[in-house]
C-alpha cells in the first residue's frame, strides 16, 4: 500500500493495531480496519466517484458521458454479495470476481501501465493456454512427421493459476451506498492499482516459482530452491547504432527466423535518466533520427543496473480467477496492511531469445558524426599570351 507519507501510514498502523487489540468482537473489527485503510488511501478517488454520482443523478447527460458499464446480472449480483464486506472477510461470502471484470480491468491495467502492453493476455478463467509463435517452419511436400516435431518444439502450454497475487480489494462504506455502476468503477480502479506493479513485477523479474517467470529469467534452467536462473548479461551492447544492435538483433531475430519490426527498450527509469536518454538524444533534447525505431520504457519494476531489449507480443499472461479468500485473524494484528484478494496467475515468454538482457552502465553517450566536405579551390587561370612572331 501507498500512503502520502510515512507518518500517516504508522499512525493508522497503530490504530488498527488497537482497534484489533481491544474488540471482543475480531472480526467486526478487521472489517472497520479494512475499511479505514482502503477509505484513508483511496480518499481522493472516493470523493471523485461520490461527486460523480451525486451529479449523475440529477444530470443524464453527465451521466451518459461518464462510460459507466451495463452491468450483468452476474456482476450486479457480485456487487450486492461484496457489499458485506464483514461475511467477505470472515468466509461466510466467498466469492469469485466474475471473469469480465477481470478481462476488463486487465485491458485498463494494459493500458496504464506501458510495459504491459508488450504482453499477450489470454482471457481470464481459463486454465490452460497455448503460447507459440511462427518460427518459419514450412514444408511443399505436406506436413511430414519431421516438421510436426519441429511445430510442436514451439507450442507450449501455459498453466494460469500456478502463481498467486496478492490485491487489496475493499469496497469502503463510502462506496458501498452508490448504484452497482458507481461500485463497479471504484472496484475496477482499485484492482487495476493493485494488479498494476504485481504484473508488472511478474512480467519483467518473475522467479517462476509461485510466479510468472520474467523476461530476465531462463524457461527451461532452474536452480535447486525451484526459481528460475537469471538471463546472461550481455556485456557488448555500448551503442544503439546499427552495428552496436547487431548481435541483439541476430538474438531477438531467432537466427533470421523471426521478424523485427520495433526494438523496445526496457529499463529503470533512474538508468533512463543516467544511461539511456544520453545514448539517443542529442545535447537540444531531441530524439536521434536514427533511433526512432526504438521504443524506451521505463518501469519502476525493472532491476537496477541491466536492461532489455524485446519485441512485442511474444509473451503470455494468463488470470485464471480472483477470488475473495477467507481473512486470518492472526495475520491482523501482525501487520495492518489487511489483503482480501487473491489473483491466480501465470506467465512465460514464448522463448528466451525474446529478450535480449544488458548491462545499461555500457551504454555511451551519443556523439554526433561531423563530415568533413573536401573544399575544392580553384586557381586562377594563368594569362595566355600569344608568342611574338619576328619579322623577317
Amino acid at each position: 500500500m501507498v500512503f502520502k507519507n510515512e507518518k500517516q501510514y504508522e499512525e493508522l498502523k497503530q490504530k488498527a493495531i488497537k482497534m484489533l487489540n481491544e474488540s471482543k468482537d475480531k472480526a467486526t473489527a478487521i472489517a472497520d480496519v479494512v475499511d479505514m485503510f482502503a477509505s484513508e488511501k483511496n480518499k481522493d478517488l472516493i470523493e471523485e466517484i461520490q461527486a460523480q454520482a451525486i451529479k449523475a443523478n440529477s444530470d443524464s447527460d453527465y451521466a451518459s458521458k461518464l462510460g459507466l458499464r451495463v452491468l450483468s446480472k452476474e456482476e450486479e449480483n457480485f456487487y450486492e454479495k461484496f457489499k458485506d464486506i464483514k461475511q467477505a472477510i470472515t468466509g461466510a461470502q466467498i466469492d469469485l470476481i466474475p471473469t469480465s471484470i477481470v478481462d476488463l480491468t486487465m485491458e485498463n491495467v494494459k493500458a496504464t501501465e506501458p510495459v504491459l502492453k508488450l504482453i499477450t493476455l489470454a482471457p481470464a478463467g481459463v486454465k490452460r493456454w497455448i503460447t507459440a509463435e511462427r518460427t518459419g517452419a514450412y514444408s511443399w511436400s505436406g506436413l511430414t512427421e519431421e516438421l510436426k516435431g519441429e511445430l510442436s518444439a514451439n507450442v507450449k502450454g501455459l498453466v494460469t493459476d500456478l502463481g498467486k497475487l496478492d490485491a487489496y480489494l475493499i469496497i469502503p462504506k463510502a462506496i458501498r451506498d452508490l448504484s452497482y455502476q458507481f461500485i463497479d468503477k471504484y472496484f475496477m480502479a482499485i484492482l487495476a492499482e493493485a494488479l498494476k506493479e504485481g504484473i508488472a513485477y511478474g512480467y519483467l523479474q518473475g522467479t517462476g516459482k509461485d510466479q510468472p517467470i520474467g523476461i530476465y529469467k531462463q524457461i527451461d534452467k532452474t536452480d535447486e530452491d525451484g526459481t528460475h536462473k537469471d538471463k546472461t548479461v550481455n556485456n557488448n551492447l555500448t551503442k544503439f547504432t546499427p552495428k552496436g544492435l547487431a548481435a541483439a538483433k541476430v538474438y531477438l531475430s531467432n537466427s533470421g527466423k523471426r521478424e523485427i519490426n520495433k526494438l523496445y527498450v526496457l529499463c529503470n527509469p533512474e538508468d533512463e535518466a543516467n544511461y539511456v536518454a544520453p545514448a539517443i538524444y542529442d545535447a537540444e533534447g531531441n530524439l536521434v533520427s536514427a533511433f526512432r525505431n526504438l521504443e524506451v520504457i521505463p518501469c519502476t519494476e525493472n532491476p537496477k543496473g541491466k536492461a532489455a531489449l524485446t519485441l512485442e507480443n511474444k509473451y503470455t499472461m494468463g488470470i485464471t480467477e480472483v477470488k475473495i479468500n477467507e481473512y486470518k485473524e492472526t495475520l491482523a494484528t501482525d501487520d495492518a496492511d489487511l489483503i482480501v484478494g487473491k489473483v491466480y496467475a501465470n506467465g512465460r515468454a514464448v522463448a528466451d531469445n525474446v529478450a535480449y538482457v544488458f548491462d545499461v552502465t555500457k551504454l555511451e553517450e551519443y556523439v554526433p558524426t561531423i563530415k568533413t566536405l573536401a573544399t575544392v579551390v580553384s586557381l586562377p587561370e594563368q594569362t595566355q599570351t600569344e608568342p611574338e612572331v619576328s619579322g623577317a
